[in-house]
């Protein structure tokens, strides 16, 4: 009964925050629009551009997708290029639904499909969200200066902070300290399964691949920002949108962060860019939610034949009872 009430209470912040943030967002363009004199004179929109930022999203979900399979390999998995993109696409959905770890379990249940153990599935969320963490972290450092004088702290002081966060991860990824907190998590998913032990530095491995996820990131909604008219410098506008990305992440109210992400995006491009034209940094924003949107649900599409299931039998796969260890439900192969 608590239970059920706190996640009403989640749902409801969480709606709320949409909600008001969304109103924000477009009475802050709207607004942007009415000054500029109308829509096309806040534009100048740039194909080219716009293509080039659109390849360059393609190569982040690309990356993005190969992560899960970089993950469970590190746990002793071996699902191969396509099951992993495709396992981590077919759950993303799970992200916009209220509680943050619905696509956690998506990703657990099709990973224990396709002959992972809950032990290597398990390492792999935690691999997973700390490098998320971590390259993140890495990422934005380049934001610090600007953010932690907006925010009325000393550069020096949000340098330390931001490093002591990827420390703390760094530890927390090293063998001894890892291998403790999984096997917590194996108690409470009440499972025996053996861990696989590894190295700290087979671990710090996974780093530059979730680097690149970042920056590729980054460098697309940089390149989108040029297409649209926003005259924005590099360095360091190729970091915003990673940022903008881990403040969404952490936002558990927020289902896909939204909301939150788009906010965090708009007060950064304007410390990047205090000129900035009224509205075209919230256009930016929306309209990067809608294009990473739309990329996201085009592997969503793909991923249904490289995994091998039809919508009908992935909710079947979704909704099953638990596995054993090296048991599989029959989908739809094909």
């Amino acid at each position: 009964m608590l239970k059920s009430f706190k996640g009403r209470i989640t749902v409801l912040v969480g709606v709320l925050f949409i909600l008001v943030s969304m109103w924000f967002l477009g009475r802050s363009l709207l607004s942007g629009i009415q000054e500029a004199g109308g829509l096309g004179n806040l534009l100048d929109f740039n194909v080219p551009l716009f293509l080039a930022a659109s390849a360059v999203m393609a190569i982040h979900l690309t990356l993005a997708g190969y992560t899960w399979t970089m993950v469970t390999g590190t746990a002793g998995g071996d699902l191969g290029f396509r099951k992993g993109f495709s396992i981590h696409f077919l759950s993303q959905v799970g992200k916009y639904v209220p509680g943050k770890v619905w696509a956690a379990m998506g990703k657990y249940t099709l990973s224990r499909n396709s002959h992972l153990t809950t032990a290597q599935t398990g390492q792999g969320l935690v691999l997973e969200t700390v490098f998320i963490l971590l390259g993140c972290i890495i990422t934005t450092l380049p934001l610090i200066p600007l953010t932690a004088r907006d925010a009325g702290l000393g550069v020096g002081p949000g340098l330390a902070l931001a490093g002591g966060l990827a420390i703390l991860l760094l530890v927390t990824v090293h063998p001894v300290v890892f291998q403790r907190l999984v096997r917590l998590i194996a108690k409470v998913m009440k499972t025996g399964s053996t861990l696989r032990v590894y190295s700290f530095s087979e671990m710090l491995r996974l780093l530059p691949v979730y680097i690149a996820v970042f920056i590729f990131l980054g460098v697309a909604y940089w390149l989108m920002c040029l297409s649209f008219g926003l005259d924005m410098p590099f360095f360091p506008g190729a970091f915003i949108y990673p940022a903008a990305m881990g403040i969404g992440y952490l936002a558990i109210f927020a289902p896909g962060g939204l909301g939150a992400r788009e906010l965090t995006t708009v007060w950064l491009v304007h410390l990047v860019v205090p000129n900035c034209e009224p509205g075209l940094a919230e256009l930016t924003a929306i309209v990067a939610r809608l294009w990473i949107t739309m990329g996201e649900a085009i592997a969503f599409g793909v991923s249904f034949p490289l995994y091998g299931v039809t919508p009908s039998s992935l909710k079947k796969l979704l909704t099953a009872k638990e596995l054993p260890d090296g048991d599989v439900i029959q989908g739809d192969e094909g």
